[in-house]
């Protein structure tokens, strides 16, 4: 027994001097593995949630403008611009950018309007669809969150619009841009109603 106590060594000071460079690139690389997959889970989480923005908007849009009888565009004449532009109308609140209109079968005019209204400190929309059946409105809901409509300078267009499609308007197309983080998605969705203007 004591034979293997005299026998015992510690680490000498060369040893403890590359043992510590060791562990510091051992600490520095799993840190950096740690923060990228950090990262990475933020920019996956965030394009996600606008993702999903993005579905339930269009959702709301494809239901609506496939049973249109009506698209109202207060653009429709001007043959050079696609953007589809709705008159402000009073008790709904924000802009309105799109509206729609059919007669259901319980011969009820349905008109659904779809408006961006501003969310306060925030550079971002929130998009609102208000049904009114007969006039009376019947349900106002959020329809989307973190919509950007500013201005895409690559098609000098909103980055959230309602535009026709085709050479005699006979598509309807919603393109949005949501942005959650740092994160923006872009989709696409065209419906064509059962008649337009």
């Amino acid at each position: 027994m004591r034979r293997l106590l005299t026998n015992e060594r510690g680490m000498t000071l060369v040893e403890v001097l590359v043992a510590l460079p060791i562990a510091a690139l051992i600490v520095a690389g799993t840190a950096g593995i740690y923060y990228q997959v950090a990262i990475t889970r933020v920019e996956v989480e965030n394009s996600l949630a606008a993702n999903a923005e993005l579905q339930r908007a269009g959702a709301w849009f494809s239901l609506d403008a496939v049973q249109a009888h009506l698209v109202v565009d207060n653009n429709y004449d001007d043959d050079d611009t696609v953007q589809i532009a709705v008159d402000q109308i009073g008790g709904i609140a924000g802009t309105e950018v799109f509206s729609l209109q059919w007669t259901d079968w319980n011969n009820d005019v349905v008109q659904v309007f779809y408006s961006l209204v501003t969310v306060p400190g925030s550079s971002l929309k929130e998009l609102h669809r208000t049904v009114m059946v007969n006039a009376v409105v019947s349900t106002s809901h959020l329809a989307g969150e973190h919509l950007d409509d500013s201005l895409d300078p690559a098609t000098t267009l909103d980055r959230t619009r309602f535009e026709w499609t085709g050479e005699d308007k006979e598509a309807v197309r919603f393109v949005a841009t949501a942005t959650s983080g740092e994160e923006s998605v872009t989709r696409t969705y065209e419906v064509r109603p059962r008649s337009t203007v």
